[in-house]
């Protein structure tokens, strides 16, 4: 990237910080506190309890699973469509900023704050549990580190997916979609699965469009299974994918059209 826009990266990072969103990832936190915590403080993790061994890296596979497509609601409604409304595209654009660089500084900044909440509502209680609770542990520091790339890459694929729908309808559309689009692929994939297992253009619908290999690719990371590397490729086809669909069509955008 250019200085520029080495500059507006961190000035859209700033930008999204607003008191709704605090308010939100707050609730957020305290819930993974909640969820976290309950089963120490009730005796669960004990030498007479039922968890006698507590998989850091399957806890945190299994919340950033949540946590990513939700804080990509959060952060990923109206993420192009308000910067229309409220002529923020138009004032950025009068610079010397190309529209990749202003899409992709968009996607950038967006996903590195989800990857900041993912450490402090996912990582830092998770890894507070692991030091208090007197049961085993198993903590393997790359498959911990892998898995938090990984997510990473999920992140920037929900937000290119989000960035793709908000040039078209706007915010609360996008959350509304977006929702519809995660709820489907089970059922998408199931009847793939099912129905059209032989079908090698259904089999790569489902796999591209229902973008699902970073998750997998973590999920068998946590459960030390072998290297996901057909998983990886899959996810990283997924973003790469989305993130040309996203800057082709937004160059076609007009950005005094707004929405109403």
């Amino acid at each position: 990237m250019t200085g520029l826009s080495l500059k507006l990266l961190f000035l859209e990072f700033r930008k999204m910080w607003n008191l709704a969103v605090i308010i939100i990832t707050s609730i957020l936190l305290l819930i993974s506190l909640f969820v976290n915590f309950i089963p120490y403080f009730v005796g669960a993790y004990n030498i007479d309890g039922p968890i006698q061994l507590l998989n850091v890296q399957a806890l945190l596979s299994q919340g950033f699973s949540i946590l990513v497509p939700l804080l990509s609601l959060i952060f990923g409604a109206g993420i192009i469509s308000n910067d229309i409304k409220n002529h923020w595209i138009r004032t950025i654009l009068s610079r010397p900023v190309t529209r990749a660089d202003f899409l992709l500084t968009k996607i950038i900044s967006t996903s590195l704050a989800i990857f900041v909440l993912m450490l402090i509502i996912g990582t830092i209680p998770v890894t507070i549990l692991s030091i208090l609770i007197p049961v085993k542990v198993e903590l393997n520091f790359l498959s911990f580190i892998s898995i938090h790339a990984i997510y990473l890459g999920e992140a920037l694929t929900y937000i290119a997916i989000c960035t793709l729908l908000s040039q078209w309808v706007p915010g609360f559309v996008n959350v509304i979609v977006l929702i519809v689009w995660i709820l489907s692929k089970s059922i998408f994939t199931s009847i793939v699965n099912n129905y059209f297992w032989d079908s090698n253009i259904a089999m790569l619908i489902a796999d591209f469009y229902f973008p699902g290999g970073f998750q997998e690719a973590a999920e068998s990371v946590a459960s030390n299974a072998s290297f996901p590397l057909e998983k990886l490729l899959w996810g990283f086809s997924s973003l790469f994918g989305f993130i040309s669909i996203s800057l082709y069509n937004f160059s076609f955008i007009q950005i005094d059209k707004g929405f109403d």
